[in-house]
């Protein structure tokens, strides 16, 4: 019987873990003035953590209102389409992307015009 239950439970624990899909992760590098990798291609419906790592000693955004409301949030948050990424640090984001060609930017004075814009495809 011990034996039994010990089975039953060492299943109801891997079942979780063995449903869930794996995360694919992106990293993006927020650099003074543009992103890398440039533009980002996604695969549609496929869970994809978006690692922004800002390697510059000035704040930078990752501003794509569209993709993000677009996309489904899985873990992390956006303030309003965008995420604030301070000067040598990372954020990330998990999403399910929806197919599409979305725009993003920096939403910092004059970065966009500087060159710090790029797409976002997701096929």
């Amino acid at each position: 019987m011990k034996l039994t239950l010990a089975i039953a439970a060492a299943f109801a624990l891997a079942a979780p873990a063995a449903a869930q899909k794996p995360t694919n992760v992106v990293p993006i590098q927020l650099y003074s003035y543009g992103y890398a990798p440039s533009p980002i291609t996604l695969r549609a419906g496929v869970p994809v953590t978006l690692v922004f790592n800002n390697v510059s000693g000035i704040g930078h955004t990752f501003k794509a209102p569209a993709f993000f409301a677009s996309s489904r949030m899985v873990s992390g948050m956006t303030m309003q389409g965008e995420v604030h990424v301070i000067p040598h640090q990372s954020m990330s984001v998990t999403v399910i992307p929806a197919r599409g060609t979305y725009e993003v930017h920096c939403s910092h004075f004059f970065h966009d015009q500087l060159g710090m814009h790029s797409v976002i495809y997701v096929r």
